[in-house]
């Protein structure tokens, strides 16, 4: 009987070590795992409050310029499109990029609106090549663009490579009606 016992008290520390040491490995990559979805929750927060800058900073920024930036402003006036170039030309003028400041003016609608009446925002030039006019780039539209802003002729124009809009006006009165019909 004493020599069951002797075996018993030898093997039970040995279980026990090796129960220990599975613990700490499972520890260990539960940390790592935790740590991995905590970065990647925090990047993409932060990504998401900057999806892009307004015309203001980027125009005032010179390291931002001749780099790929995204941009979003109100479009001002009507596109022009130049078949023999294929050259999309159009004016955007500064909005905020605050969801906050966007509310206390108003709204998206009315802070498009106002930044295209308002002769002392900021605006800027943007050339698309080989785009054609897309249906919603039309007068007080936000376009988000993404490109680079290069000096032609002694100003500074957007070159941009992709044109996003929005255009909150362009469905208001369309929503109500489908929602009856």
């Amino acid at each position: 009987m004493t020599e069951l016992e002797w075996e018993k008290s030898q093997v039970l520390p040995a279980r026990a070590r090796v129960q220990s040491q599975g613990r700490w490995k499972f520890l260990i990559i539960g940390i790592v795992i935790l740590g991995a979805i905590g970065y990647l929750l925090l990047s993409s927060t932060l990504i998401g409050a900057r999806y892009y800058v307004t015309v203001e900073e980027l125009l005032s920024d010179e390291a931002m310029h001749g780099k790929t930036v995204r941009v979003s402003g109100a479009v001002d006036g009507d596109p022009v499109f130049n078949p023999e170039t294929q050259e999309l030309t159009f004016i955007v003028a500064n909005i905020p990029n605050d969801n906050k400041a966007i509310r206390e003016q108003g709204g998206l609608a009315m802070v498009l609106h106002n930044a295209v009446e308002n002769p002392n925002a900021v605006r800027m030039k943007v050339i698309a090549h080989e785009k054609e006019i897309p249906d919603l780039l039309q007068h007080e539209a936000q376009a988000i663009m993404s490109g680079t802003l290069v000096e032609q002729g002694g100003e500074m124009v957007f070159i941009a490579d992709e044109i996003t809009l929005k255009c909150p006006t362009k469905y208001e009165e369309d929503v109500p009606e489908q929602a009856v019909g």
